[in-house]
């Protein structure tokens, strides 16, 4: 309540104080519908998206894609013969920008799966360009990066970074003389800022290596997703300087990680419950933590799991056999959540209303967020419970391939350190 004051009220300041606050947002685009929706809800004020033509056409993204104002981008490959409209569109940004708004577009062109961004098209740059010919103020262009932990699984974490204002102020002079040299050097800056933002190599199979290899040297630690991608982005920075300078020596650590890696499958176990098998006082204590809180709430969880599982299951189905791109996992997962959980909890006041009346409705309707919230809690402490259990039985039951185990994260750990007491990496790679 007093964030949402305090926030309204720095709001009214600001735009007391400036009399235009103009911004134009590029950000990378990997998980479809999920990105503007993330910074629709994060910025406070109105946001106007550009959207391939495509989507216009949609029944329910087309719908709500006209009723906020978003602008349609025709690509060649798309629309042929009415490119030409992509001029209406970008005087709009230019008259939205000019007037104090915000335009928020997506430089990569499409939505994509790809563990690093795409190249840049040069929408971003021409949009800016326009808006600074008929803008008392010149805008500003904001690099903002949207960082999934694991942007298709339900209830993980997403981190949106803005980054610092692109600088443009000297470019400008070179587009009014040489507009195609003008635009492809803003868009080159706007694809350096987003790729600091962005944490990103050229295969799943390497990023994958890298957050290993982290997690292995610094130890597993509690730590916000903001802290885990600057993290990770030196050690990008790192990989980078010693596979290009040191190939050899990065093959054979990541030839003894893909090993590791085989031993972990063998024996079905997962990377966390090795490291609470180092310590099995912890994960009993872990594990009768989360058997505790499943005791709890396991009544109100059981009416949860039969008013919420089959939606969420149908959700998951209808992806499955439906979605054929990757990038959409949680834009299909959102769009059935939203039509048929508000259907499931229609039928259980329905029920409730022709079993109890009006009472047993005003109770259903206290129990049944409160069911889901229980069922939520049971489904993530029975894999912490799962978890801690894996652990001892890894610590009591099977030393020999704990000791294994511990030998191979030795190796790695060995080869990284000599790697790096042998050749320092330089100053300006770790930046």
């Amino acid at each position: 309540m007093f964030y949402a004051i305090f926030r309204a009220f720095l709001n009214l300041c600001l735009r007391i104080m400036y009399r235009r606050i103009e911004a134009l947002l590029a950000a990378n685009h990997g998980n479809a519908l999920m990105d503007p929706l993330l910074l629709l809800v994060l910025l406070p004020r109105p946001i106007t998206f550009l959207a391939k033509h495509t989507l216009f056409r949609m029944p329910l993204v087309g719908f709500f894609l006209k009723r906020i104002g978003g602008l349609p981008v025709y690509r060649r490959q798309d629309a042929t013969g009415e490119s030409k409209k992509n001029e209406e569109t970008l005087d709009a940004c230019g008259r939205i920008l000019s007037s104090g708004g915000v335009v928020c577009l997506f430089p990569e062109g499409k939505s994509h799966d790809e563990p690093k961004l795409q190249e840049l098209r040069t929408g971003a740059a021409r949009i800016y360009f326009r808006a600074a010919q008929s803008a008392t103020e010149n805008p500003t262009v904001i690099p903002t990066g949207i960082n999934y932990e694991a942007k298709k699984a339900f209830r993980s974490r997403v981190l949106v970074v803005f980054g610092k204002p692109v600088s443009v102020s000297e470019l400008l002079e070179l587009e009014r003389a040489r507009p195609e040299q003008g635009v492809a050097a803003l868009t080159h800056r706007i694809e350096e800022a987003l790729t600091e933002l962005i944490p990103g190599l050229d295969s799943w199979e390497e990023l994958e290596f890298l957050r290993d290899i982290r997690a292995l040297f610094l130890g597993r630690r509690e730590e916000s997703l903001s802290e885990e991608a600057a993290s990770l982005r030196r050690f990008i920075r790192a990989y980078r300087f010693y596979r290009e300078r040191e190939p050899e020596a990065v093959a054979v650590i990541r030839g003894h990680w893909k090993a590791y890696r085989r031993q972990l499958g063998r024996f079905s176990l997962k990377e966390e419950e090795v490291d609470l098998a180092e310590a099995p006082v912890r994960a009993a204590r872990f594990a009768l933590l989360s058997a505790a809180v499943i005791l709890g709430v396991l009544p109100l969880a059981l009416v949860g799991l039969l008013t919420h599982y089959p939606a969420y299951r149908i959700c998951g189905e209808v992806e499955r056999r439906a979605n054929r791109f990757p990038d959409q996992t949680a834009t299909f997962k959102l769009i059935g959540g939203v039509l048929l959980f508000p259907l499931s909890y229609a039928v259980a006041v329905a029920l409730l209303a022709w079993w109890g009346g009006w009472k047993a409705v005003a109770l259903g309707t206290v129990l049944l967020p409160l069911s889901g919230w229980a069922a939520l809690r049971v489904a993530e402490e029975r894999q912490r419970l799962l978890e801690g259990v894996q652990a001892l039985s890894l610590a009591f039951a099977s030393g020999k391939a704990l000791r294994q185990i511990r030998r191979q994260r030795r190796q790695i750990l060995e080869s990284v350190s000599a790697l790096i007491r042998e050749h320092p990496p330089e100053a300006a790679a770790l930046r």
